[in-house]
């Protein structure tokens, strides 16, 4: 789901026009990229096969809330430069921004499963 929303958010907000722009879509598309990683890690199950001493669900929550906080960074700096703006760029501009808030809501919600996962791994 997260990758379906960072290709709308990356295709609408491209071309980067304003320096709001490339925040955003530097957000999206590393947001994507580490996404996609985490898809890899586990569907190939490389979490258990390698024996590193890693806690897997801290890392991805550290790195699930990290995205979630840059999103909305990002979908703020979109919607108010692209608010102020007049041209034929700024409907799309704005949609980028407006899934920018779903991308925010959906890393926040993985974030908070990961923590409540988190949570009860450490208390047994």
């Amino acid at each position: 789901m997260l990758q379906g929303l960072g290709i709308i958010c990356m295709s609408c907000a491209s071309p980067a026009h304003v320096g709001a722009s490339h925040w955003f879509l530097f957000v999206a598309v590393t947001a994507f990229i580490a996404s996609l990683l985490w898809c890899f890690v586990y569907l190939l199950s490389i979490r258990e096969a390698l024996k590193l001493p890693i806690n897997w669900i801290m890392t991805e929550l550290l790195n699930t809330s990290v995205f979630a906080f840059l999103y909305m960074i990002g979908f703020i700096a979109q919607l108010s430069v692209w608010s102020a703006i007049s041209s034929s760029f700024t409907a799309s501009n704005i949609a980028a921004g407006i899934f920018g808030i779903f991308n925010t809501v959906a890393y926040a919600a993985g974030a908070y499963f990961l923590y409540i996962e988190w949570k009860s791994s450490t208390t047994q």
